[in-house]
């Protein structure tokens, strides 16, 4: 989609970038680690002792749960290379594996590499929310399912982790004491609330369950450079012994000047790590005001990350709709059937938020040629395009 984008010159939110600018401070801060002779050469595999110690520091100043930096922070070449590397790790050939649909693209690739059967359980996606059906995902489970793979909060849906989640999984793996949970929180401190962003929550704030996941953040998500390719892995010292041993052969290291880079930056002020929220959260509810105000799509707003869905009524294909969009109205989405083993996204589109405002006003501005609140539409859709 972001070829198609820049092909027909159109306003992309479709692909996950962060495309506001990142901290002077911390661009200040990357120069003058990229200059440092001493940080010419591979840190350790595990990452450098300075960054560990400040996701550890992160941990316990953002959700009140300690890691040791020695034994259960890993620094890893951005969160997906830390959910490949803890597939790797974790699982055998032929284990099972359940992962809740829509979800990331890497996630089913990097099962099949392992050998492993996964299990997608689809969410219950509405204009009210997105629902989790947690007795289908305990039916899916087995004495040969090692691993539950979660994203909270949840790319593209934006579901947030919820207090009935917590109290379902803390039973689940009391059930199952073979199960390890993935958690992906690429996007832990973007909580939306109605009147202003809300604390993160995580699951590592459960002891029985901080005991059993592999927590995987994203650095570059966090400080903005998602180029950077800086992630990391968070789990007790057994799995973290496990999960370093894929990494090593994996990636062996990420980029020593950066992880000095966001070290010295983080390390210097841990309140920089939300340098990004009150923006992304204004930019939320702009996003949602004018699609409700200015277009007859149905909204599933965020509860979190920076992504919102939306779909025509009657819903249409997603797939040649997004690339309709993009040639004739030039807005470009993500068709969230790209996010289904089996295709099918039930009409849905994602826009990504993470843009500039007037980026985000002139995109419902030309959505709204197509899909207008009220009178006629000054943009017809193709008649090829027939409702699901």
């Amino acid at each position: 989609m972001t070829a198609l984008a820049q092909k027909h010159q159109a306003l992309n939110l479709a692909q996950g970038l962060l495309w506001l600018p990142p901290d002077p401070l911390l661009l200040a801060e990357a120069q003058a680690a990229v200059a440092q002779q001493s940080l010419l050469q591979y840190t350790p595999p595990a990452g450098s002792p300075a960054l560990r110690e400040v996701v550890a520091q992160l941990s316990h100043h953002l959700f009140g749960v300690a890691y040791d930096p020695e034994k259960e922070v890993t620094i890893t070449a951005g969160a997906t290379e830390a959910i490949f590397a803890a597939i790797m790790a974790l699982t055998q050939t032929g284990d099972g594996a359940i992962f809740l649909e829509p979800a990331y693209d890497s996630y089913l690739p990097a099962f099949e590499m392992a050998g492993v059967k996964a299990q997608g359980v689809r969410l219950q996606l509405s204009p009210h929310g997105a629902e989790i059906p947690w007795e289908a995902v305990a039916a899916a489970l087995s004495p040969h399912t090692r691993l539950l793979l979660l994203n909270f909060p949840h790319n593209p849906t934006g579901r947030s982790l919820r207090e009935a989640d917590v109290a379902f999984l803390a039973e689940l793996v009391e059930r199952y004491p073979q199960l390890t949970l993935i958690v992906d929180e690429a996007y832990e401190l973007l909580h939306w609330g109605a009147e202003a962003p809300m604390a993160p929550r995580s699951l590592r704030q459960h002891p029985a369950l901080r005991a059993r996941s592999v927590i995987v953040g994203s650095l570059g998500k966090m400080t903005g450079p998602t180029g950077w390719r800086l992630g990391y892995a968070l789990a007790p010292a057994p799995l973290t012994e496990a999960l370093r041993t894929a990494h090593q052969f994996v990636t062996f290291c990420a980029p020593a000047p950066l992880q000095e880079a966001v070290a010295r930056y983080l390390g210097s002020d841990l309140r920089r790590a939300a340098y990004f929220v009150q923006p992304l959260w204004e930019r939320r509810n702009r996003l949602l005001q004018l699609l409700r105000k200015a277009t007859s799509l149905e909204v599933l707003a965020p509860e979190g990350a920076y992504f919102v869905l939306v779909r025509p009524q009657p819903p249409l294909p997603e797939a040649p709709l997004a690339e309709w969009l993009t040639q004739a109205a030039g807005v470009a989405t993500i068709p969230l059937g790209a996010f289904y083993q089996d295709g099918n996204g039930e009409g849905w589109l994602r826009l990504c938020f993470a843009r500039p405002m007037a980026m985000l006003e002139e995109a419902v501005e030309r959505l709204a040629r197509v899909f207008p609140a009220q009178g006629p539409a000054a943009l017809a859709l193709p008649t090829g395009l027939t409702s699901l």
